[in-house]
């Protein structure tokens, strides 16, 4: 069963958090997006509900998306007996309050 908001499409590119000063203070490599959030590549163990401040590039060379995302949920690498496919630890993030031109680029991003 699929419990996603919006499709989403492998993205590879550099995602930073920002702190308050809207200065780079760690850096993540991203899996996928979709208009309602992304999945970072982490073992960072960040819990459900922590926000952060984020900005990344759907493109080389392109502005950045600066945006407030929430942790929804952490990937753990599971192992053991039955597993069929290997899992990428990470962190699954929900964009909060992405400006309606973002989200426009993020929708042209997906239909390609």
């Amino acid at each position: 069963m699929n419990h996603r908001i919006s499709p989403r499409k492998t993205l590879r590119t550099r995602v930073i958090f920002v702190d308050e000063l809207k200065q780079d203070f760690l850096y993540f490599i991203s899996n996928d997006i979709s208009t309602s959030g992304l999945f970072i590549q982490t073992k960072l163990p960040l819990k459900a509900g922590t926000k952060v401040l984020l900005k990344f590039c759907l493109y080389v060379g392109d502005d950045p998306i600066l945006v407030a995302a929430e942790v929804m949920r952490q990937m753990k690498k599971k192992r053991g007996p039955g597993r069929k496919k290997p899992v990428t630890p990470g962190i699954g993030l929900k964009f909060l309050g992405l400006s309606q031109k973002d989200f426009k680029k993020i929708e042209e991003f997906l239909k390609q």
